[in-house]
């Protein structure tokens, strides 16, 4: 076959239709596949406003003056207008969004606000529903000239300034006059008012925390009382029968603070007159103050012994023979060399006296050297060469060492978990 002839059935009828028709599918479905990319991701809003003036299919939607968006749809519906909206891929929108109509200029085209913009918490969906409640238009023009009518309208001779027998002048006029003879000569003292104002908003602005923060005590302070009413009542009722009470003794409560009135009358005397001695007895108290203050630890343990004291002692008698069974212990004794060296150490035996204080201090190496050498001599000489001695002497290392129970840790019976053996 030749080339003329394979070229003319290349280019038949048959294949050009085909051709032509597998263009049109191609560019069918590229603008379908266009389409549908720019819809995948994107989120539909449809909101509800009492007015759309200046709205239209193609304005934008914007977040923060940012456009995301623009308007697919405008559809009146008697009083209301449904505007269906279409915004970007990517941008998000909070759960509560809501939507404004903008006036950039008197002249210019509106366009739609969403607010507020995402910062965190719950995101709307793909599918967003507002009603005229989330929805927001302002005032128009025409609205603000009738109701600036209306107010000139109900200030004007037919309305509030309407001349009677009252008001020859009409009302508005008899009021206009009076508020300038007010101001009259009053306009450093309206501004220093309206200064002083602007201080006090300044003052109470700086002080803001400090407010909530009195605010907010008394808020726990209020639900405290409301927790605690029928304690609260109770103490009402309490304070209404002791004022009561008061009351009826009012009397005598005034006889008794009159007397108490000279009381207090010869106290001040008595210490006017004896200021010098009394002063002479608080400083002579000085130094026993002193002692007590020092040996407040000691004092502190004998009070705290003093009453089991008491009670052993009165356990100790018996009724039967009507004898005390007891003993005495002398712990010094036990220790006769260290009990010898603690008579060097004055600051003790005399605590408060500031000669004796001085003593001890200078004497602190020879008193705690005394009490090693006697230890040392009563441990390494006396206790082991002497037998046991009347009245507890040297008695202390001789004495049975069992341990008393419950000092040692441990369960003491060896059949159970734990136990010694």
């Amino acid at each position: 076959m030749s080339n003329s002839d394979q070229s003319s059935g290349f280019f038949s009828k048959k294949n050009i239709v085909y051709g032509a028709l597998g263009a049109v599918l191609l560019l069918i479905i590229g603008a379908g596949g266009y389409w549908a990319s720019t819809l995948i991701g994107t989120t539909k809003i449809t909101a509800t406003f009492n007015s759309a003036v200046g709205i239209y299919e193609g304005s934008n939607v914007s977040v923060l003056g940012v456009d995301v968006g623009k308007v697919t749809k405008v559809e009146p519906q008697g009083e209301t207008v449904k505007v269906q909206m279409r915004v970007n891929r990517g941008v998000e929108l909070p759960a509560d969004v809501k939507a404004v109509q903008i006036i950039p200029s008197i002249v210019a085209d509106r366009y739609v606000q969403l607010i507020p913009a995402y910062t965190g918490g719950a995101k709307a969906g793909s599918d967003i529903e507002l009603s005229t409640k989330q929805t927001r238009v302002p005032v128009e023009i025409d609205a603000i000239y009738a109701n600036l009518q209306k107010l000139s309208k109900s200030l004007g001779p037919d309305g509030a300034n309407k001349k009677d027998t009252e008001s020859p002048r009409g009302a508005v006029t008899d009021f206009v006059d009076v508020f300038s003879k007010s101001l009259d000569g009053n306009g450093a003292k309206l501004g220093d008012a309206i200064t002083n104002l602007s201080k006090a908003a300044g003052t109470l602005s700086n002080g803001s925390d400090d407010l909530v923060s009195t605010i907010k005590n008394l808020d726990v302070f209020v639900g405290a009382l409301r927790e605690n009413d029928s304690q609260v009542r109770q103490f009402n009722t309490q304070m209404a029968s002791f004022n009561t009470f008061l009351a009826g003794e009012r009397d005598q409560l005034g006889q008794a603070l009159n007397t108490l009135s000279y009381a207090l009358g010869d106290v001040a005397t008595f210490v006017a007159d004896n200021n010098k001695k009394l002063g002479d007895a608080i400083r002579d108290l000085q130094p026993t103050g002193q002692a007590l203050l020092d040996n407040k630890d000691h004092l502190l343990e004998i009070l705290t012994v003093i009453p089991v004291v008491l009670s052993n002692l009165i356990n100790t008698y018996d009724a039967e023979s009507g004898t005390l069974a007891m003993r005495l212990n002398f712990p010094e004794a036990q220790d006769p060399l260290g009990a010898t060296c603690k008579l060097l150490d004055l600051g003790k035996l005399l605590p408060g006296n500031p000669m004796a204080v001085d003593f001890s201090r200078k004497l602190a190496p020879l008193v705690n050297n005394c009490k090693a050498v006697g230890k040392q001599i009563t441990d390494g000489v006396l206790t082991p060469m002497l037998p046991v001695l009347p009245f507890g002497i040297l008695s202390g290392d001789k004495e049975q060492k069992n341990p008393a129970p419950g000092t040692n840790s441990g369960n003491p019976d060896p059949r159970l978990p734990g136990g010694q053996r």
